[in-house]
């Protein structure tokens, strides 16, 4: 039975997610993108990537990923947000 902190454990969520991920793609700009098999609620899929990515914290710059099933007929987005202190700086955030 799922329980709420589920929803918050990453390795709850990491090994659900990869049960259904088909392949893992990279844009030339360096976002990145997941397909998964069909039959899943992409929008559900596209939180736990974006969960999962922000507690790995592997990549440093902010993007917008996406989600698709299988069969190429959906897409979904997410934002991730690096969260890395220098890119704060970059942006004025931190003084």
């Amino acid at each position: 039975m799922k329980t709420p902190e589920m929803d918050n454990d990453i390795e709850y969520l990491r090994t659900k997610f990869n049960k259904v991920l088909v392949d893992t793609v990279w844009s030339d700009n360096g976002e990145l993108g997941y397909i998964i098999q069909d039959g899943f609620d992409l929008n559900e899929y596209a939180e736990m990537a974006k969960k999962i990515l922000e507690a790995d914290r592997d990549i440093a710059h902010d993007f917008v990923g996406t989600v698709s099933n299988q069969s190429q007929t959906e897409v979904v987005t997410f934002d991730y947000r690096s969260g890395w202190f220098l890119e704060g700086i970059a942006d004025g955030e931190i003084e």
